[in-house]
């Protein structure tokens, strides 16, 4: 898989305007854009940054708008499962619902992982 473009928000609000995934109830789609450090993109495949943007919600989700970036609860979306490597460690992971359109991955989430929202 080629690497995952980092989308900013006038972009999110571009490709939310036919984003062809509608979510239901209280399900948001957000990017899923890498951590930065300093402006530097970090080179790890497991770096999820806190910072998202919106690119579609469901029917039940308010007070959130396309292309919203959001401050996703990270801790609230890790779960801790058994290494099958080493049945006495355990790795935690972030659980997402990813969603590959047009080349591009996203996540489906539960509203309740947003934590806030930043103002525009």
């Amino acid at each position: 898989m080629e690497d995952q473009k980092r989308i900013n928000s006038a972009e999110a609000f571009n490709i939310a305007q036919t984003f062809p995934i509608e979510p239901m109830f209280n399900k948001v789609i957000v990017t899923l854009n890498k951590e930065e450090v300093d402006h530097y993109l970090v080179l790890s495949d497991n770096i999820m940054s806190e910072e998202q943007y919106v690119v579609a919600f469901g029917q039940h989700v308010h007070n959130i708008a396309l292309g919203d970036k959001v401050l996703l609860d990270i801790e609230k979306m890790m779960s801790k499962e058994i290494n099958p490597e080493n049945q006495d460690e355990y790795i935690t992971r972030i659980k997402i619902d990813p969603i590959t359109v047009d080349g591009n991955m996203y996540a489906l989430i539960e509203d309740r992982f947003i934590k806030a929202k930043y103002k525009n």
